[in-house]
Order: structure tokens, then sequence, then C-alpha cells
């Protein structure tokens, strides 16, 4: 994984972390060895059934979209203020994730008309920030441009979503929605026959501060760890197809399940993953 920190003045701070998938390089090396001994072709690079692109994974069992709880009051909050919070925070996830012109082809404009006031001013000023930790591009999630498409339009979900009033370091209370998600895009490149699961892990909340007249103004701010992709330093995410060999910095350690959420919280910046 490699880490990322963009700040939002005075208030989220982003952080992004992507977790390399190169796992598959021992396979390949396999593959190649026996083609080259055999003569047969290495043609197990199309891991993604088109008909059943989850059949085989932990993702089979996972729902699709990001489900909403129940409101309930929340310290000062009312039922009606986390009620709105919920589908806000489901807003943003969906456009962020499900939106397949934002994931695929870098076109976030829905996911910019759900945001206003200061974290609008605040998201489009970072947008033309040199720095790859302070540019706010880490919002969005996008693959890189022309390197994968995907396979139908279901993304399976799995994970949860939870309001707690809290308090940030400057001392502004807030209504926090906090967001726990493995995400899985099933993904091939583009007019090839080879493909995967991408496995994103998000963690993260949007925090939403009273504007004084029991308006919320929603912050988000969140990590991720996506596999497999290339460990790279670039502001999309390049995915590390099962027929490549790793770019950027090389992933080390024993073979991570890349659906394991609570491990992925503490895995380092580039790790090696199972075939996902």
């Amino acid at each position: 994984m490699s880490l990322r920190i963009p700040a939002a003045s005075g208030a989220a701070v982003l952080l992004s972390l992507t977790l390399t998938g190169c796992a598959t390089v021992q396979n390949t090396l396999d593959l190649f060895a026996h083609s080259v001994l055999t003569g047969t072709p290495m043609s197990s690079y199309d891991q993604v059934d088109r008909d059943d692109p989850f059949a085989g994974s932990p993702a089979e069992d996972y729902g699709e979209g990001f489900d909403v709880p129940e409101a309930e009051p929340v310290g000062p909050y009312s039922r009606e203020q986390v009620a709105q919070a919920y589908a806000t925070t489901q807003d943003l996830l969906e456009a962020v994730y499900l939106d397949q012109d934002a994931v695929f082809d870098e076109d976030n404009s829905g996911f910019t008309s759900l945001l206003s006031g200061r974290v609008l001013e605040w998201y489009l000023e970072d947008l033309g920030n040199e720095s790859l930790e302070e540019n706010s591009r880490h919002l969005p999630f996008n693959l890189s441009p022309g390197t994968a498409e995907p396979i139908g339009d279901v993304v399976k979900v799995d994970g949860l979503m939870r309001a707690e009033a809290t308090r940030d370091d400057q001392g502004w209370d807030y209504l926090s929605v906090v967001t726990e998600y493995t995400i899985v895009h099933p993904i091939a490149r583009p007019g090839k026959p080879v493909s995967m699961r991408l496995v994103t892990s998000h963690f993260g909340e949007v925090a939403f501060y009273d504007l004084g007249d029991g308006t919320l103004e929603a912050w988000p701010s969140w990590s991720r760890a996506s596999a497999p992709v290339h460990c790279l330093e670039e502001f999309t995410f390049t995915p590390a197809f099962p027929d490549e060999f790793p770019r950027g910095e090389q992933p080390r350690g024993p073979l991570q399940d890349a659906y394991d959420l609570e491990s992925v919280r503490d895995m380092d910046e580039c790790e090696a993953v199972e075939e996902t």
C-alpha cells in the first residue's frame, strides 16, 4: 500500500492507502515456466466468469449497494438529522464506488454535485494541488484511464455505517457517520481475456457539522486500500492483472487476504495479496 494523506483546511483529513495485489506474480512465474516446458498456452488469466462474476469468492454472499440502518437519535442530534446524514452518506458512497463513469472514466461530476459550501470550495481548490498528500482527488475512486472495463453492472458491498456524536481536535462537536466497507468490482483489461475482481477496503467517516440553524454540512474523510493494484505514486489506481509483473514499489510480506477488512487495517503500505 502506498500512503497518501491529503488534508482539508480546518476540518477533514483524507487518507488514501493503495494495497497492491501483486500476489499473483508467483503464479505468473509458475505459469510461464510451465508454458515454456510444455508448450501449453498461459490461459488462466481470465479469472472471472462473465456470467457469474462473483462465483467462488467471498463477494458471492455480499449485498448490492450501501444499506442504510434505521435512524435513531444520537446525542443532541434528532432522528431526522441522523436519517438525513445516513442518506447523504449513502449518496456519497454510491457516487464514489457505484458510478461507472466515475470509477472507469474519471467523471466525478456526480460526487461533486453532492458537495456544498466550504467542502466544495476546498475540494475544487485542491484538485489542482501538485502535492500527492494534499490533492483532493483522493476523495473519489478512479482507476487509471484505459486500464480496465467493468464486467457487468453489479458491484458487491459488505460492511456498515453507524452514527456517533463526537468532537474533533479543534473542539467542535459533530455528528459522525462511520463507514467501513469491502467493495468488489469485477473488471477486465479492455478487449482482452484477462480479468479479476478488484477488492477495495474502505474506512472513514462523513462528519456533519451544524451550521447553527440545524443544517448539517457534510465533510467526507476516508482511507482506502485496493487490490490487486500496482504500488505507484499517482492519484488514480492502476489494476495489476494476473499476467503482469509489479510496477513501482515491490510488494512484500506473506500473502494477505484482501477480503479480510480487519487485517487490512494493519497492513503495510505495499503488501502482496492472495488471488481475489
